[in-house]
């Protein structure tokens, strides 16, 4: 059963935040025209084993929960945890001509472990590569909307693997890979390590990726490095702060 906690913050923030996100040309993107891999029009799926029991999604809610914009591919399968990390659970696979060939989004479904008899009803993002050619900010809307029906649906967090990393000494050409520093734009954080402080030393009274990127982003664009990420999806989290505050600046300043 929802709190009045929770409540309150899906009326306030959640829905706003949606609508907005859904109201951009690039919204109109999330209707729910997915297809099955034989081609057939999908109506609805059913998630079994999460919180308070059976999930049944709408094919626009599948589309925005699992980053598939219309006219995209999707299947569905349940997996073992995997040897590369990603955590078992229903696997949604979408195909369009937005990713890169040969490289579908992967989005998880999954239950995180949080210490005995608690379970946390998850979503891991496993991968997601845009084409260059794919439109300027769609992953933001994107994840907007993920976040939004994810908390809809009583998931507690989304997790991923920020790969990349800034220059360093050894290696001053930066990582292609730029997600540990586009992550956290979005909400996403992770504790500090040791080595982090100890390399860095301008990092001293910073806990997390976010205390680093509120004092100054630049820190974390050139000493930051990969790892495992999370968003809270709990009302009021800092994560939500951060990722309302980013969209609505974001689209403020870009012409739609």
């Amino acid at each position: 059963m929802i709190s009045s906690e929770e409540s309150l913050f899906l009326d306030q923030q959640v829905i706003p935040l949606e609508k907005f996100l859904l109201s951009h040309p690039l919204g109109s993107l999330f209707t729910g025209v997915l297809y099955t891999p034989d081609n057939a029009l999908l109506t609805s799926v059913e998630l079994d084993g999460f919180a308070p029991g059976r999930i049944t999604l709408t094919a626009a809610e599948v589309g925005r929960l699992f980053l598939a914009p219309d006219e995209s591919i999707v299947s569905f399968s349940r997996l073992p945890e995997q040897p590369n990390g990603n955590p078992a659970g229903f696997n949604v696979s979408s195909d369009n001509g937005f990713v890169l060939d040969g490289a579908p989004v992967l989005v998880i479904a999954y239950q995180d472990s949080h210490g005995p008899g608690v379970r946390l009803d998850s979503i891991h993002l496993a991968r997601i590569m845009f084409s260059p050619d794919a439109p300027a900010r769609l992953c933001s809307v994107a994840i907007g909307l993920m976040a939004c029906t994810a908390y809809r649906y009583g998931f507690k967090q989304l997790t991923l693997f920020a790969g990349g990393s800034g220059p360093s000494p050894l290696q001053p050409e930066a990582d292609d890979l730029i997600g540990y520093f586009i992550w956290p734009k979005f909400g996403f954080d992770a504790p500090l390590i040791a080595a982090d402080i100890n390399m860095w030393p301008q990092l001293q009274g910073c806990a997390s990726v976010l205390d680093v990127m509120a004092r100054n982003s630049v820190l974390w664009e050139q000493h930051g490095r990969g790892r495992e990420m999370s968003f809270d999806l709990a009302p009021g989290s800092r994560s939500w702060r951060v990722l309302i505050n980013y969209l609505f600046n974001a689209f403020a300043r870009v012409p739609s």
